[in-house]
């Protein structure tokens, strides 16, 4: 198990890293006994950090599907009686499969209702697995970059297998569209990411499933780059925290709708704004505006490959912001011992 590969080697390795994930988990699936969700049931997704950021494209599109689903900080759990239980079905996120919250939360949960998403299953979460479903065990970035786009792919297939209708979307040639967005993309994203690093904050909004893309990418702005980031929903941020943009700060926004016109309230002050839509370009108001800086993703992406792309986006906006700072990304400057289970003391247990 290593999270010591670079965040750049990482990121550009993930047309192979998510086809032999795929390949893998549908076999899983295959041979996995999962029980039926019915659409008056509730399905919880439970983690922390970036895998809690991954829960948000999942309830977007499992509740766009009419089925019930909530996204749950485990570390809330902490405090819950015994017994309670907040949900029907339960996905279980770890992409180390060694955060202690999930796994201390997942205990009291139901029994053969408790579906394990690791890229290491054998790891200490193995203990609260009724099911078990592995991205591959590939190695990982510190700052996430396979590790959290095959947790979106996980979602899709995990949900077409339950039956619900066009989940799995376009996943069958995500490697493909990875693969060509890591080139297509390469220009625009250096541009953008030389604009970011130079931001003494950063906000980054989107609405529905796009908002993943949105806390995913703003907490890789404070991992990888220093940068305090914070990601808000769309329609939130009109109503009070967009007052703090100013002429030292960036926007990013993923999304087709409001997304295409919050631009036109800063950029006349000097606010460095990053639009990631499907968009056309005569869909957008201040297309010509010199402190814009847009980037189109094909419209035909839908759902979980869509999410998948935009985190890539916002991953690759990291990775050329980093030649602009006077450190890795992999240095990270605080480190805590209870953030993770370490092995020794799982088999202690």
């Amino acid at each position: 198990m290593s999270n010591s590969v670079p965040f750049i080697t990482a990121m550009l390795a993930q047309p192979e890293t998510l086809a032999s994930a795929h390949s893998g988990l549908n076999q899983q699936l295959r041979d996995a006994k999962m029980p039926a969700w019915k659409p008056e049931e509730t399905v919880a997704v439970v983690a922390m950090g970036a895998s809690h950021y991954s829960g948000i494209a999942f309830t977007a599109l499992m509740s766009a599907a009419g089925y019930r689903s909530v996204n749950l900080v485990a570390s809330e759990l902490a405090p819950i009686p015994a017994g309670y239980q907040p949900a029907d079905h339960y996905l279980i996120i770890s992409e180390s499969g060694r955060s202690p919250e999930p796994i201390n939360a997942a205990l009291s949960f139901t029994t053969g209702r408790r579906i394990v998403i690791s890229n290491f299953p054998e790891a200490p979460i193995r203990a609260v697995a009724d099911v078990s479903l592995g991205l591959g065990g590939f190695d990982d970035s510190l700052v996430y970059t396979a590790g959290y786009t095959a947790t979106l792919l996980a979602y899709g297939l995990l949900m077409e297998t339950a039956g619900i209708p066009r989940a799995g979307a376009g996943l069958d040639e995500i490697p493909r569209t990875v693969r060509e967005a890591l080139i297509d993309y390469d220009d625009v994203t250096r541009a953008a990411g030389a604009k970011i690093a130079g931001a003494s904050a950063v906000d980054v909004i989107g609405q529905g499933p796009s908002f993943a893309a949105a806390a995913e990418t703003a907490l890789m702005l404070r991992e990888g780059l220093r940068i305090p980031a914070a990601a808000f929903e769309t329609l939130q941020y009109l109503h009070g925290p967009m007052e703090s943009a100013d002429a030292n700060s960036a926007l990013i926004i993923f999304g087709d709708d409001r997304e295409l016109t919050v631009p036109d309230s800063v950029l006349d002050t000097g606010t460095k704004v990053i639009l990631v839509t499907s968009r056309t370009p005569n869909q957008i108001p201040s297309l010509a505006h010199p402190n814009l800086t847009v980037i189109n993703i094909d419209p035909d992406l839908t759902g979980f490959a869509r999410c998948i792309i935009e985190a890539l986006v916002g991953q690759m906006i990291v990775a050329r912001g980093i030649g602009h700072k006077p450190f890795e990304i992999e240095d990270f400057l605080y480190d805590h011992n209870d953030t993770k289970i370490s092995l020794e003391d799982s088999r202690q247990g």
